[in-house]
């Protein structure tokens, strides 16, 4: 049995359909999310923020006389100052964070796969929606962007709790960071698209990128509701000897229903270490994602199409320093060269200070297009490698109880991505200039800053002792009389026979 665990450690297992269909899935979470950053740009006429005699100094590059928006601006339909474009692009997040901390507590009772698909198959139908709800006005397209936040909100914990079953410790980094992948590679391929389609007259415009996505997401779903199983113990095609590698260090839960040390989490040093990274990591991450392509279009002066491959540009690089820096980390903990908690800040600092150095360096670049677009690239490109370090360190300090940690952090975060947008809106509400957006872009370098420090003095590398389950006797009669009716049965077959389970 041993070798055949070895063998299939290192063969396509179950865990790997898991892991490729929950990148799809993240590809469709970010498409759905992102595309209206594009897609805005098309639908508002753009007022122009210079002074009525035209002299630019240097509130705005010179139009290089391509941009085919400004060709295209009597196509704009919506009236939309830049504080209504804010609290449209925010919305979203208003939803996104609410459902965060529920969908976890979800995810731990009701099963995260169900929480996933489903949320995905609804923000998709909203997605259809979106085109139909901009002619009925601007609070119709508030309430479509919230709702779609909601139905996105558990999705996220889902997953993680389902990763807390699925992904051995040594392959934690590599395969959690594949999967999260999937989200930047989402915006490789929907943001160019959306901005060709954007002044595409042939395929209808801006709508057409809201029905694509929509619509695709909609044929992911089929696929993980027949393909993907909760977790190794209930996969009906599962090898056992995968079963056994898996669950040797994540654990076997039988019970579904685990009282959640509440008390414990909210008073851990390791967990807020996680929770207050999350804001400050993905705060200059939701101004790049969500209003960025407004700054290259208005300041900049790049055309539609140009703002969406620019936005892809950093989500390439993204992913591939997600797969490198993982790849690193896993080298690091299987070489046993440093412990888990020293890891997990390495490559945290390494996300986050590239994205620090870089951000103040953007306004002092001018209108040198190359420049400016190099250091976006490359400062935001370069948070990919905080999948390794803050991201996959929820699994590392409880795994049993990922879906609530995961949302925790994550309802962290988007509240970056609630107050982001509208703090750029108000920032440049009718003074759109280089000197407004250079305020914004110090503000993001500070509170990279500020998380580095933080996850350095606080981060832990190691299973916190909230995460441990009951392993006595009585907890494990009861877990295998709630699998089954019959107790003797269940006892007889029980992979546990009164011994302690491992845990990271």
């Amino acid at each position: 049995m041993a070798s055949n665990a070895n063998s299939q450690t290192k063969g396509y297992g179950t865990r790997h359909t898991f892991t490729i269909l929950s990148f799809i899935g993240y590809f469709h979470l970010y498409a759905l999310r992102f595309n209206i950053s594009i897609a805005i740009v098309a639908m508002v006429k753009h007022k122009d923020t210079l002074p009525a005699n035209n002299f630019t100094e240097i509130t705005e590059c010179p139009d290089p006389g391509y941009n085919k928006t400004t060709k295209m601006s009597n196509q704009a339909t919506y009236d939309w100052d830049e504080a209504t474009q804010g609290l449209i692009l925010s919305s979203f997040f208003y939803g996104y964070a609410l459902t965060q901390i529920p969908g976890g507590f979800l995810a731990e009772k009701i099963g995260g796969k169900r929480l996933f698909g489903y949320g995905i198959l609804i923000t998709a139908i909203l997605s259809l929606l979106t085109p139909v709800s901009a002619k009925v006005g601007t609070w119709a397209v508030v309430i479509v962007r919230v709702m779609m936040g909601l139905a996105e909100g558990v999705t996220i914990p889902a997953l993680s709790s389902m990763q807390g079953k699925w992904l051995p410790r040594l392959e934690r980094s590599l395969l959690s960071n594949i999967a999260n992948a999937g989200a930047h590679f989402g915006n490789v391929i929907c943001l160019p698209i959306a901005g060709y389609l954007s002044y595409s007259d042939t395929l209808g415009g801006w709508p057409s990128g809201f029905y694509i996505f929509g619509g695709a997401a909609c044929v992911w779903f089929f696929f993980w509701h027949f393909m993907v199983f909760e977790s190794p113990a209930v996969h009906p095609r599962i090898a056992p000897d995968e079963k056994q590698y898996i669950e040797s260090t994540t654990g076997v839960r039988r019970r579904k229903r685990y009282p959640t040390p509440w008390k414990a989490l909210l008073t851990s040093s390791a967990m807020w270490a996680i929770i207050l990274t999350a804001f400050l990591q993905t705060w200059g991450g939701y101004v790049t994602h969500t209003t960025l392509p407004r700054y290259m279009h208005t300041i900049q002066k790049f055309d539609i199409a140009q703002d969406g491959v620019l936005m892809a540009l950093p989500n390439l690089f993204n992913i591939f320093a997600s797969v490198v820096g993982s790849w690193f980390a896993d080298f690091l903990l299987k070489k046993k060269w440093l412990s888990t908690v020293v890891v997990r800040k390495l490559l945290n600092t390494l996300g986050l200070l590239p994205a620090a150095l870089c951000v103040p360096f953007i306004p002092l670049a001018g209108c040198d297009h190359v420049t400016v677009v190099a250091l976006i690239v490359v400062g935001n490109g370069m948070l990919g490698v905080c999948g390794s370090g803050l991201w996959v360190n929820i699994l590392d300090i409880g795994n049993n109880f990922s879906g609530i940690t995961m949302g925790l952090a994550n309802f962290s975060a988007n509240l970056s991505g609630v107050i982001a947008p509208y703090f750029v809106g108000l920032m440049t509400n009718d003074n759109e200039t280089m000197e407004q957006w250079n305020s914004i872009f110090y503000v993001s370098m500070a509170l990279y800053l500020l998380g580095i420090f933080v996850f350095i003095v606080f981060a832990r590398g190691s299973e916190q002792s909230w995460n441990h389950l009951p392993q006595t006797e009585t907890d494990i009669d009861e877990q295998d009389k709630e699998k089954n009716n019959t107790q003797d049965r269940e006892i007889n077959q029980s992979p546990y026979n009164g011994k302690n389970t491992e845990h990271l």
